[in-house]
């Protein structure tokens, strides 16, 4: 298992999210359909030109099973 970026200086959500996706064998669109959002929301979270809010950030952490710490990269 890949270990998660913790170098504080350089953490970005996107990052994160993406690997979450790709340790799971999710694609952008699988994920986009669990969680009812179009595609193109999912892309912009990680490329990190759009910023999920807590509520979508709480779906992300239930989809990867993971918690909202890891998700931030704390």
């Amino acid at each position: 298992m890949k270990e998660f970026i913790l170098d504080r200086s350089n953490i970005f959500l996107g990052d994160n999210l993406r690997e979450c996706r790709k340790q799971r064998n999710l694609s952008e669109r699988e994920v986009s359909k669990m969680l009812h959002v179009d595609i193109t929301t999912i892309s912009k979270y990680e490329h990190n030109t759009r910023t999920p809010d807590i509520y979508m950030m709480m779906r992300f952490a239930d989809v990867y099973g993971v918690s909202l710490d890891t998700l931030v990269g704390r």
